[in-house]
Order: structure tokens, then C-alpha cells, then sequence
């Protein structure tokens, strides 16, 4: 579950911040990651309260993400809605919010990428000398068109990773995004690796000057599920993948 939280400081001013990780009370979201199926009627997300203060809850979805690896969002308007955008969530309750699909046209042999942005704003008065902070949540929203092929909870076992001089090469062959989780490149771990776009490939220098590279990554499936480790052993250009090496 995504967590807000409410720190005081000394000042007279209300900031947004934007915070990455989960606080420890306040607000909570329902889930980290969210899919909107082609055929469904509608999404809906859980919000709870669970500190003692009231919060007023704003909601909107934007096109793309800013995790690496996310694909340039494109110009169209986001086609959904969501209900209520802006409600008052009194202590120690809670409510939902509801995605709904309004029309627009999205690629059918892949998944589409979206940010459910939450945001939560203190509704009592400012204290004096303090600072009252309005926190926001960037969750991923995939746009699951139906009938696409394979298993997206093990499509990050099926990426192909490959080497170009410093580079490294990750291939997603799927139509799923993937996410790279605590992701392990030559002995180091690389923080926010990101993510894989549905048959799109990323280089970066996670392996540095290694000649062989010994990369292990894990993943999050659709109910926020961390999966098992998997690794390969890169060394040249050659892609491999996990089921290759296994053979």
C-alpha cells in the first residue's frame, strides 16, 4: 500500500513535495501498481485514512511516466476520467476513487503506461510557524488491451541482455511493461533501475569496465507481488536471456 505522510516545520508557507517511497501513516492507497483491462467497466482504487487529521484527496492521470525506461508520452488526451478528482477524507476513514475509460485510441499489441498522480492536502488550519505540506504519489496505470500473448508475471524472465563497448543492452520482447527490481549489475546495486517498455530496448552503463557481467534482477507483478531472482551472465554482444542460458 502507497502511504502519505505530514511532517510540521517552521514556516508559514504550503508546499508540494513529491515523495518516491512509502511513509509510515497517513493516507494509503490500495495498491503500487494498477491495470485497466480493455474490457472492464471501470477501476476502482481503495483510499484510507488512517491518521486522526482530515485531508482533502486530488486525483489525475497524466500520459506516459517519469521512470526510467518509460516510453515519451504522447500528445493525445488522457482517455479516462476519474471520480471524484477531489473529495475530503476525514480521519480514520475511507473511500474510493473510480477510473473510468472515456474512448481513445491506444496500441492493441502492447500495453499503454500512465501515472496515477494522488495527491494529499491538509484541511485544518495552519498552525502557526509551522508548514503544512501537500504530498503527491506518482503510481504506474497499465492499459491492458485484450488477447495479448504470454504471461506478463513472467515476462521479465523472457528479457535479453546483451553488451556494446561500456554499454548494456536490455530488450523487452513482450507486449508487458516490466520493472527492474533491486537490480544487480557486476556486484553493485543500480537504485531505480526503472522500468522496460513492451518491445523497446535500453542501454545504460550498469556493468561499467567488467569484461563478464553477472546481472540478477527481480520484478513486481500486477498485485504488487516482489517475484523470485533471476540472473544471466553477460559477455559479449550476444543476447541472452534467462530461458536461453538455461538451456
Amino acid at each position: 500500500m502507497r502511504k502519505f505522510n505530514y511532517f510540521p516545520v517552521k514556516t508559514g508557507l504550503l508546499m508540494l513535495m513529491l515523495i518516491s517511497s512509502l511513509a509510515q501513516a497517513g493516507v494509503v492507497i490500495g495498491g503500487t501498481r494498477f491495470i485497466y483491462a480493455e474490457k472492464s467497466q471501470g477501476l476502482s482504487v481503495s483510499v484510507f485514512n488512517r491518521s486522526d487529521e482530515s485531508w482533502l484527496v486530488n486525483t489525475k492521470i497524466t500520459n506516459g511516466g517519469s521512470w526510467p525506461g518509460a516510453e515519451s508520452a504522447p500528445a493525445a488526451e488522457v482517455p479516462f476520467i476519474v471520480t471524484p478528482p477531489l473529495f475530503l477524507l476525514n480521519g480514520n476513514h475511507d473511500n474510493k476513487i473510480r477510473i473510468i475509460r472515456t474512448g481513445g485510441e491506444m496500441p492493441q499489441d502492447r500495453e499503454t503506461l500512465f501515472t496515477l498522480s494522488i495527491a494529499a492536502i491538509p484541511s485544518g488550519k495552519a498552525v502557526p510557524n509551522s508548514l503544512q505540506m501537500a504530498i503527491r504519489s506518482g503510481l504506474k496505470l497499465f492499459y491492458r488491451p485484450a488477447g495479448l500473448k504470454g504471461n506478463p508475471e513472467q515476462a521479465y524472465t523472457q528479457l535479453k541482455w546483451s553488451r556494446a563497448g561500456n554499454q548494456v543492452i536490455v530488450e523487452n520482447p513482450t507486449p508487458f511493461y516490466v520493472t527492474l527490481f533491486q537490480l544487480n549489475a557486476a556486484g553493485k546495486t543500480v537504485d531505480e533501475a526503472g522500468i522496460v517498455a513492451p518491445f523497446a530496448r535500453r542501454t545504460a552503463q550498469w556493468c561499467g569496465e567488467a569484461t563478464t557481467c553477472q546481472i540478477q534482477w527481480q520484478s513486481i507483478n500486477d498485485y504488487g507481488r516482489v517475484m523470485p531472482p533471476v540472473s544471466v551472465t553477460v559477455n559479449g554482444s550476444t543476447a541472452v536471456s534467462v530461458a536461453a542460458q538455461a538451456k
